[in-house]
């Protein structure tokens, strides 16, 4: 290919430049937080826009987390249904046949004004929010566009990757000319989706179930007299079960716009599905619909066998793919993107060895792994749920079945819906960039426990739990950009070799004493928790790190510290 140069609008060198492949809500999320940090970046996607294919639409407690770190929570809270709207889930026979359970969540504006019954039983600063990817992405976009250190090619397909020992070349055509050039950067992270030309320019491969439940038949379609059909509190989502096809509806914009997923029978051919007969079955009658897509797909269980090579790292749908239950493959690449964010600025910045780079592979692949899991075994445990065709009998029978089935979707989809521990549980284990404790352990040696089940702690490799400050202030917005020495009633004799460790390594390091009491059980006798920049424990103990120096060598990949001089106290 012939190619002219074209360099990035940033004054910095090559070697300071990370250019990400992908401008979906993952590509994007990491070129914010690396502009945040002063890492200059360049984002490169084929589409001329945002996403017209409404693909994920929910933007989960987590990745709240790190839309507040990133200022734009509140945006993306206003933004999707109106403000007014439950955002509850709904079991039925069709949208508007018998109801058969439903699982109740508040609007955004409950969340907004502080009512919301989730901001008590959720331990986040940030409920989860029920956005659509077509909603999301412009918000994302709108901060790239203001951005003067990250800088936004829409229309430009990446055609080729190439790895050097000092760089990265990239081979970019721009679509609408047919321009080509070159464009070269100290890094390249491959958030291109599920067919990712980055993945394969590293030889990563794909692995694990490729077909792991029934296929699915999507359509896409707006009607304007559905919505007034829902009745006085109309839900988000709806599950539905009809006489051939059963899944679920989502509502986009609580006024014409909607997403019906449908599952293909085992043994039948997805080829011969009859859209109109999906949308008869799951609305539950005749309706003024514009069909805008039809999208039929195989659900899987994907996890690539490498996330990093020399200079080309991996995150999202180019790294994983599995059912899309939960929220978990959206917002489990927007983990993958703030994990990786902050090492890329690290080592650019010479505070952090490349091992580092390792270490996301070790932790991400590892969660990558549990989450795919928890989405599979969602799927599986409802597969068999709502199978008898009495479900859809007036009477009695019907309405007995009816209530039985409603209980047991009680007992078995609520994992789906309050999935704590895959939003705040999942754990580091084993990984170099976090340091563990083997005498407080808690005998877990899986990234996640269980789906539903969340257990704060303050051990390495966990999330730092959340707790409101006295101000009123969530503990997350009193965190540094970098890395946080969390004390509790530390004096700044016991903090000093830290922080002196710190200033000769380079390491950007905060000091945050908690004066007020916090819960003994998530700390225990912990009174010195070392955070990293994504929010999870590098290190904790109840006294001082008897050598400072080697421990941020050891957790930042500078070099081979002894293990016996790591262990914690």
């Amino acid at each position: 290919m012939s190619c002219t140069t074209q360099e990035g609008v940033s004054p910095d060198t090559t070697q300071g430049r990370v250019v990400v492949v992908g401008a979906g809500p993952v590509g994007m999320t990491l070129a914010l937080d690396l502009a945040r940090r002063g890492t200059p970046v360049v984002v490169l996607d084929a589409s001329p826009v945002t996403t017209a294919n409404p693909r994920c639409n929910t933007t989960n407690a987590r990745s709240m987390e790190y839309f507040r770190r990133l200022g734009l929570a509140e945006e993306i809270r206003r933004a999707g249904l109106p403000a007014d709207h439950a955002t509850d889930v709904v079991y039925c026979t069709s949208m508007t046949g018998p109801e058969l359970t439903r699982f109740p969540f508040s609007s955004s504006r409950e969340v907004l004004d502080g009512t919301a019954h989730e901001l008590a039983e959720w331990p986040s600063p940030e409920p989860q929010h029920r956005i659509s990817q077509i909603f999301l992405e412009p918000i994302l976009d709108r901060a790239l566009q203001e951005s003067t250190i990250a800088e936004l090619r829409r229309g430009h397909r990446v055609e080729a990757v190439h790895d050097g020992q000092d760089e990265v070349t990239v081979e970019v055509r721009e679509v609408a000319t047919g321009e080509t050039y070159r464009i070269s950067a100290a890094y390249v992270v491959g958030c291109d989706g599920g067919a990712s030309l980055v993945r394969r320019s590293i030889g990563a491969r794909l692995e694990g179930d490729s077909e792991a439940s029934e296929r699915r038949h999507s359509v896409y379609f707006r009607s304007p007299d559905l919505a007034s059909h829902l009745g006085t509190r109309p839900g988000w989502m709806y599950w539905w079960f009809g006489p051939t096809y059963r899944g679920s509806v989502v509502v986009l914009d609580g006024r014409e716009l909607f997403l019906c997923h449908a599952r293909v029978p085992h043994g039948a051919d997805p080829a011969a599905v009859d859209t109109e007969q999906v949308l008869a079955e799951s609305l539950g009658g005749q309706f003024d619909i514009e069909t805008l897509s039809v999208v039929p797909w195989t659900a899987r269980r994907l996890v690539a066998d490498r996330f990093h090579s020399g200079r080309v790292l991996l995150a999202g749908d180019a790294a994983h793919l599995w059912l899309p239950l939960g929220g978990f493959g959206m917002n489990t690449g927007i983990a993958d993107a703030m994990s990786l964010s902050w090492r890329l600025h690290a080592v650019l910045r010479g505070w952090a060895g490349t091992r580092v780079l390792d270490d996301y592979e070790v932790e991400r692949r590892s969660v990558g792994e549990a989450t795919s899991r928890a989405a599979l075994k969602i799927d599986g445990d409802m597969s068999g749920v709502g199978r008898d065709p009495a479900l859809r009998e007036p009477g009695p029978r019907g309405d007995a079945l009816r209530a039985e089935v409603g209980a047991r979707i009680q007992q078995v989809d609520r994992q789906q819906w309050f999935s704590q521990g895959v939003q705040f549980g999942a754990r580091y284990v084993g990984s170099p960039g976090v340091v563990e404790a083997p005498s407080d352990e808690h005998g877990e040696t899986s990234a996640i426990a269980a789906i539903d089940q969340y257990r704060p702690s303050v051990d390495a490799g966990a999330r730092v739990p959340h707790h409101w400050r006295p101000d009123g202030s969530s503990l997350y917005d009193q965190l540094g950009d970098d890395f946080t020495l969390i004390t509790r009633g530390a004096t700044a004799a016991d903090v000093e070799p830290l922080r002196a460790a710190a200033a000769e390594l380079g390491v950007p390091l905060s000091w945050l004493d908690l004066e007020e009491t916090v819960d003994e059980l998530t700390y225990r006798d912990r009174r010195f928790v070392l955070v990293r920049p994504d929010h999870v424990v590098a290190w904790s103990s109840a006294t001082p790190p008897t050598d400072p120096g080697v421990l941020l060598d050891s957790l930042l990949g500078r070099r081979t510290a002894p293990e016996s001089r790591l262990r914690t106290a």
